[in-house]
Parts: structure tokens; sequence; C-alpha cells
């Protein structure tokens, strides 16, 4: 049977008003972009002393590895993993509440048995691979400072387009050349793009 044309014009503004609000309920940041845009692959830098390392391939799952005692029913906390480049050394942070991120910055926090009401970014590890054999590996005595973005974060971390994180801190760390330990501090910078599993 043939529809009427003031039909098919009303479905199709349905269809499109539903297209619309779906697009705009899956995307929670500012420009209404999901994704990563242009941040790189391996755009995290760690420079201690006057060496610098990178870090690449930044994944998050949602692992439940730092789980907030009060968090809403179905948030669970997600860890974002990457490694040294041309090594093996990881860079790991946990979210404890992937929900609440956005592009406002937020503070790094230490790694916690038992994350606490405040804590969005978990500094877990920043170990690296020196010259000369040595290497270092995050001091969890002491407290990381500064700040964490999100951008392009849709779905509460959940868009399978990933999205980008900006960093911007320190961390103590404990370095070790052969037999000798020191306290030292990397300066952690750059913008990645991170893969949702």
């Amino acid at each position: 049977m043939r529809r009427s044309p003031s039909r098919s014009r009303t479905d199709a503004a349905l269809g499109l008003a539903f297209g619309l609000g779906a697009a705009l309920a899956g995307c929670s940041d500012d420009d209404g972009n999901c994704g990563p845009g242009t941040a790189p692959a391996d755009g995290i830098t760690m420079t201690v002393g006057g060496e610098t390392v990178t870090y690449g391939g930044f994944t998050a799952s949602p692992n439940n590895d730092c789980r907030l005692a009060n968090a809403p029913a179905g948030v669970i906390s997600v860890t974002v993993e990457a490694t040294q480049v041309g090594g093996t050394f990881p860079f790991v942070l946990c979210l404890p509440r992937p929900d609440l991120l956005g592009a406002d910055a937020v503070s790094l926090t230490p790694s916690r048995p038992t994350p606490i009401e405040t804590d969005r970014v978990m500094m877990v590890d920043s170990s690296a691979s020196l010259s000369g054999g040595c290497t270092v590996a995050k001091d969890v005595t002491q407290m990381p400072s500064g700040t964490a973005r999100f951008l392009g974060y849709c779905d509460g971390g959940k868009s399978t387009a990933g999205y980008a994180i900006e960093l911007s801190g320190t961390v103590p760390l404990v370095r070790t050349c052969g037999g000798t330990m020191e306290n030292v501090t990397g300066t952690i910078t750059g913008t990645v793009a991170v893969t949702v599993e």
C-alpha cells in the first residue's frame, strides 16, 4: 500500500529527531565530538634529570581494579595501561569514577588499596628504563602532583571511539643504578590517544 506524503514526512522527521537525540545522549563532552582527535598514540613523556622517556599504546578497560565502595550501581572502575616506547616498563592509571570525568582538570592522586571519595585519577605506576642500565619506579610512599583532563570523552569513557588524556604533573620516583638507589622526580606531560577495550 502506498504511504501518503504527509505520513512519510512525519516518519522521516521522527527518525531524524530520534537519531539526533541518540547521538547527543551518547556524547558528553563540551563540543560534541567523541574520540581522541589528533592526539598521538605515544604522546606522554616523563623527564627524569636530563633524560626523557615516552609511553604509548594506551588502552582502557573496566577491570574494577580501584573500586570505590559507594560508587553507584553499574559504575566500574577503569584501568588505563601503557608501556615505555621501545621497552616493557609500565605506565598505569586507575579511574575509580569514570562516570565523573571530562574536559575539566582533575588532580592526580596516589594509588591506594581503598580509593577515597575524591579520587579521580590514581597514579599506579610510572616505571622506566633509563640509560646506563638505570631504572626508575614510582615511590609509593610519596604523593604525585598535577592534573589530568579527558578530551573527546563520551558515555563515561565507554564509547568505542576512545578518547584522549592530557597529563601535566610530577611523580616521586626511586632511581636504581646498580646497587645505588636515590629519590628523584619525574615530570610527566603530554596528550595521548586512548583505545577503549
